[in-house]
């Protein structure tokens, strides 16, 4: 969000006029707070003040965030009062919406987390009736969520170092899309190994292969190291004698030669 800029002119339209002018915009698109009205002042000279306002960008999602914390305030208050909500639009599709206080973190996030992810199936069924975009909605506790993908992080590479050590295609238990994205993105460096989702539904496995490696063919005969055979070739001819066989000469009725 933008930050407030003062304006003044002789009345608060023109004030806000002006607003519109600095901004781009229209007025409708602006939020407004008038500092002072106008005032004509003694026979319109001694005391004359301008009017003065000072205005910003609107948030364009502050809709959208009212209607998320109206939802998820009403899922909350049936288990703790008066919860403290931050919501947050990370992108256009994707709202994270996080329960302030640590007091009834664990009383929220429940056994493995299913309490939190019951909340957060609910307000993405109910917005998903609320508003006509695609919208995913993250609703996080206590950091419970970083210290979730922060496991499933280690547990990714613990799973490329046995694939790679046994040779074997390793497999996770079956994850959402976002924490299969976490498990992609962990190992997308990863040159040895590959990564792909497997299933049906909105619950897909990660399956970690280990690619294989062509096996090294031993060098020819008189190729240097790191050398490739074209080149061997193109080296040989260029020498006298080199690496080639010497000639030897036969006679034309037999294998003895001279």
């Amino acid at each position: 969000m933008s930050e407030f800029k003062e304006f003044e002119a002789k009345t608060i339209d023109d004030a806000i006029n002006a607003a519109c002018v600095a901004f781009q915009t229209e007025r409708d698109k602006l939020e407004v707070e008038i500092i002072q009205d106008s005032k004509g002042g003694i026979f319109g000279l001694v005391g004359v003040k301008k009017a003065q306002i000072k205005a910003r960008l609107r948030d364009a999602n502050a809709e959208l965030k009212q209607i998320v914390l109206g939802v998820v305030e009403r899922l909350v208050n049936t288990i703790v009062d008066d919860p403290r909500i931050e919501v947050e639009i990370e992108d256009k599709d994707r709202v994270k919406v996080t329960i302030l206080g640590d007091e009834h973190s664990g009383l929220l996030i429940g056994r493995e987390g299913q309490t939190l992810a019951s909340i957060q199936y609910l307000a993405n069924r109910i917005m998903a009736k609320k508003s006509t975009e695609p919208l995913r909605i993250q609703v996080d506790t206590g950091d419970y969520r970083e210290r979730q993908d922060d496991s499933l992080r280690q547990l990714a590479l613990h799973l490329a170092d046995k694939a790679k050590s046994l040779g074997r295609v390793q497999s996770t238990k079956p994850l959402s899309s976002y924490h299969r994205r976490v498990v992609h993105m962990t190992l997308q460096t990863d040159e040895t190994i590959s990564t792909k989702s497997k299933g049906d539904g909105p619950l897909k496995r990660v399956l970690i292969l280990p690619k294989r490696t062509r096996p090294q063919l031993p060098y020819e005969p008189g190729q240097q190291e790191g050398e490739s055979l074209g080149r061997r070739e193109q080296r040989v001819s260029n020498e006298p004698n080199g690496n080639r066989a010497p000639y030897v000469k036969h006679d034309e009725f037999g294998d003895e030669p001279y």
